[in-house]
């Protein structure tokens, strides 16, 4: 993990702050954080839906400035805590896709910590319609070892009252490794535009990894109604990655692995 110097901490959320006041419709009623947003050309497949990466990226970024507001973000944790926030797992479920130009409504929420996780929620709204329903489980890790490290210990808020309400009440899918050779896609070199922030793969890249597995065609074909992702273990500039994908009778396995087996990634579309 990378060290972020507390001068740049302080101006990338001064910097954060001002977006969240410029952009858009800030609600903090019932620890909730909403934004209006317009679905971009730059966000659309090919059929000018939104696509999988930018719902994937809009949630990345709004949970990033909620927790911002709230004082819990990465740099915060990092100055208070010595510690870091990880995505583990996202879910999400897709009614219907926005299109091009699309005026939406982005909507997050945080749950209270269970143990050493802790789940916030997403919803993407047109028209007060629920388009997009998402939730992910987030960990806490230590800085040094990476370790996982109790919520409850840190400076995680006691004090605020949480939203009950889940986006999506069906529990995270437990994957399993059997994939083999013949289950063998293709192999990707991660590359300087693939790394964040924290110097490893972006989670929104994996993303387009697995959707890189079909054609054109193949995609305009699809009504992707579920994803899932398990993140299992980073992965780094110049280290070679190897994707593999199955079909069974609910939906479509993902397995990303490192050439030493190490897997990456486990994931399901339907």
């Amino acid at each position: 993990m990378i060290f972020i110097y507390s001068h740049y901490a302080n101006e990338h959320k001064f910097s954060l702050f001002l977006q969240a006041k410029q952009h858009l419709l800030f609600s903090m009623k019932r620890n909730e954080y909403i934004i209006n947003s317009t679905v971009n050309f730059g966000q659309c497949d090919t059929l000018v839906r939104l696509r999988p990466e930018a719902y994937f990226t809009s949630f990345q970024d709004i949970a990033s400035r909620h927790a911002m507001i709230l004082g819990i973000d990465d740099f915060a944790l990092l100055e208070n805590d010595n510690a870091l926030w990880v995505v583990s797992k996202t879910k999400v479920r897709i009614d219907r896709l926005p299109k091009w130009n699309d005026e939406i409504n982005i909507r997050t929420w945080p749950m209270g910590a269970e143990g050493v996780r802790c789940n916030r929620c997403y919803q993407i709204i047109k028209d007060g319609e629920v388009y997009i329903n998402a939730i992910t489980e987030w960990v806490i890790i230590d800085a040094d070892t990476h370790h996982l490290r109790k919520i409850e210990e840190t400076s995680y808020p006691k004090d605020i009252d949480w939203i009950t309400e889940k986006s999506i009440e069906e529990r995270f899918r437990r994957f399993r490794d059997d994939f083999t050779e013949e289950d063998f896609i293709y192999s990707r070199l991660v590359r300087s535009s693939d790394i964040d922030v924290t110097h490893h793969t972006n989670n929104v890249t994996y993303i387009t990894m697995l959707l890189d597995t079909f054609s054109i065609s193949e995609l305009e074909e699809m009504t992707i109604k579920e994803i899932e992702v398990s993140y299992l273990n980073e992965s780094f500039e110049g280290e070679t990655l190897l994707i593999y994908r199955k079909e069974r009778e609910d939906g479509i396995y993902f397995s990303i692995k490192k050439e030493d087996g190490k897997v990456v990634l486990m994931a399901f579309l339907s």
